[in-house]
């Protein structure tokens, strides 16, 4: 039974993934920052929990993201799989008017806390090998939003760290990639980005498919990756957009 930890579980893709990876052969690791509730419901409702556990985490730093693996090992003394899907905008402003603060905390929600928490994973599955997923964004390799730059200049980082763990991890058996979604239709567009229905409407139209993506389509590519159907394949960050620039 494979061990797996999930960043952002509670999230609109990381809780499509999770409902899926439960009624596979996984034990489950299911970090949240805040929305641990969502987590607790499903877990009690289902009776998931000897297969599933809650590890509520601020990744604000090398410390917490050290100690969540930690806790994490202590309960299922491996580490097979680690899926980063944790990250965020903390202020929706034109980027000239982004304050430090914000912008620190956006390099750390996106990009700090992913390669913190790697390190420790790293040192975990240097002994047996396994698989690194990683979350970045289709659009950091077009410059960004001009209202969450700062969010896609931490994306754009999980670029060179996916290549970086790859090739340091090639000789372990670490296998690592990334995914990169354009317009996904999750909470983050209405409620984070602040999107009208109109905005919404006009974004989907730039995707080639003329539509939104849906977190189950990113959930499934997810999956794959996780899959022995991938093991010839590190490195690689996968746009999943819809064809939005091409």
């Amino acid at each position: 039974m494979k061990k797996i930890l999930i960043l952002g579980a509670s999230s609109d893709i990381g809780f499509t993934l999770l409902k899926n990876m439960a009624s596979k052969d996984y034990i489950i690791g299911a970090h949240c920052n805040s929305n641990h509730k969502k987590l607790e419901t499903y877990i009690k409702k289902n009776k998931l929990e000897k297969k599933i556990r809650i590890f509520k985490a601020n990744l604000n730093s090398q410390n917490s993201c050290h100690t969540l693996v930690k806790k994490f090992y202590k309960w299922t003394k491996k580490i097979d799989l680690l899926v980063q899907l944790n990250g965020n905008v903390s202020k929706v402003t034109n980027w000239k008017l982004l304050k430090q603060r914000d912008f620190e905390k956006d390099i750390n929600s996106n990009l700090a806390s992913a390669f913190f928490v790697a390190q420790k994973v790293f040192e975990k599955m240097e002994k047996s090998g396994g698989k690194i997923i990683l979350m970045s964004t289709s659009s950091a390799l077009h410059g960004g939003g001009e209202n969450s730059l700062a969010y896609g200049i931490g994306k754009m980082g999980i670029y060179t760290l996916t290549k970086g763990l790859a090739r340091f991890g090639a000789k372990k058996n670490i296998i690592v990639n990334a995914v990169a979604p354009g317009y996904i239709n999750t909470k983050f567009h209405t409620k984070t980005m602040k999107r009208s229905k109109a905005d919404l409407l006009k974004r989907a139209k730039l995707s080639k498919l003329n539509r939104a993506g849906q977190p189950n389509e990113v959930a499934a590519l997810i999956e794959f990756l996780m899959s022995s159907k991938s093991n010839y394949i590190t490195g690689e960050v996968i746009p999943i957009d819809g064809g939005d620039w091409i």
